[in-house]
């Protein structure tokens, strides 16, 4: 039999720590259950139809989707500042606006065409050879379009940080061959984003199909790697003549993707120097030859004139001239309704005097 000393004492196991812990739990909970009941009543209110005995449908996605999405991204730039903190790399901020490098505005590498259409353009490499005033070579890797370029444009949009440290110490190496003479540092833009983020960006529908095709989109780029020749090569760049866009690691979740996008160095010194401003809200407007239009029409003078097949070439145009006559004036009658362009005529009949585009643009 055991004495009334051996009994537990009632005030002492209250004050125990563990157990006011449990009970501050207790509390926390009890309160939760009495708010939410008080939302059921509030929400039961609001309603007037009666329940009836069918099963309750499923209830609506929980806030907690936008935490998380949160908590993802602060993870992934947690771990780019441990990056920077073992002296890998120098992190600066990067506010971008609607800067697009102004050599890519120049070259057909985002066609108005679909990408089936662009086959018969490979060469025995698979590549596809390109031949502009303004540079020539080959692409490599999947055909890209004018919805690729509203993702490399977008993912632009949304730079976060510009890192600069030695080539193989980056978030993703990258090749010696971008070091310039005398200086041991290379410099690359990170994008540190959700893939909702971008569809946002681009005001894309959400879900299923929508989002796979543009993670694709994203993947593409990062697939793709321009070849230069040697005369257009020296533009830009002192040793080698092949430049990859972007580098690109990705997390699938259920509804969503977390991305970390680098851009290369090449293109991290064309975002920095060597850009044109590209009007963002006026593209969104235009169909695939106006977008691949207005990106050509921003880089050149206000005041200007090109023969049409010439910018035919430039932007990569597949079908006939007649075709692309129609698709431009009905372009440039958007953009004059947009205020982008003032003036503008296609003069010439084709015929004794070749047709030539002349505007004056904003």
């Amino acid at each position: 039999m055991s004495s009334d000393s051996d009994k537990p004492n009632a005030e002492g196991v209250k004050n125990f720590p563990p157990m006011r812990k449990l009970e501050a739990c207790a509390k926390q909970a009890k309160a939760r259950r009495e708010e939410q009941a008080k939302a059921k009543v509030l929400a039961s209110a609001a309603v007037t139809t009666v329940e009836s005995s069918q099963p309750k449908s499923k209830p609506p996605r929980r806030p907690e989707r936008g935490r998380c999405r949160t908590s993802l991204i602060e993870e992934a730039q947690l771990d780019l500042f441990q990056l920077e903190r073992q002296g890998r790399f120098t992190s600066l901020p990067v506010r971008p606006e609607s800067e697009y490098p102004t050599f890519l505005t120049r070259l057909p590498i985002f066609r108005p065409c679909k990408r089936t259409n662009q086959r018969e353009l490979l060469d025995n490499d698979n590549a596809m050879p390109f031949s502009t005033p303004w540079g020539e070579g080959r692409k490599h890797g999947p055909p890209l379009t004018i919805y690729d370029e509203d993702t490399l444009i977008a993912i632009g949009r949304l730079r976060n940080n510009r890192l600069i440290g030695q080539p193989g110490r980056l978030p993703v190496p990258v090749s010696d061959l971008y070091l310039r003479q005398g200086n041991p540092h290379v410099n690359v833009h990170v994008v540190q984003c959700m893939l909702s983020d971008i569809q946002e960006m681009c005001e894309s529908v959400r879900g299923g199909a929508a989002d796979r095709m543009r993670l694709d989109s994203i993947k593409r780029l990062a697939a793709v790697t321009i070849e230069f020749d040697t005369k257009t090569a020296a533009k830009f760049v002192g040793t080698g003549t092949t430049v990859k866009l972007v580098d690109v690691l990705w997390q699938r979740y259920t509804e969503d993707a977390i991305l970390y996008i680098q851009f290369t160095p090449l293109m991290a010194v064309w975002y920095e120097s060597e850009y044109t401003y590209l009007a963002w809200d006026v593209r969104r407007k235009l169909s695939d030859t106006g977008k691949a239009v207005h990106r050509f029409l921003s880089s050149q003078p206000k005041h200007y004139e090109i023969s049409t097949k010439k910018l035919m070439c430039t932007i990569g145009y597949l079908r006939d001239h007649n075709k692309f006559l129609a698709d431009l004036r009905l372009a440039m009658k958007q953009l004059e309704a947009d205020g982008w362009v003032l003036s503008w005529e296609v003069e010439g009949t084709g015929r004794l005097t070749p047709h030539k585009l002349r505007l004056l643009r904003r």
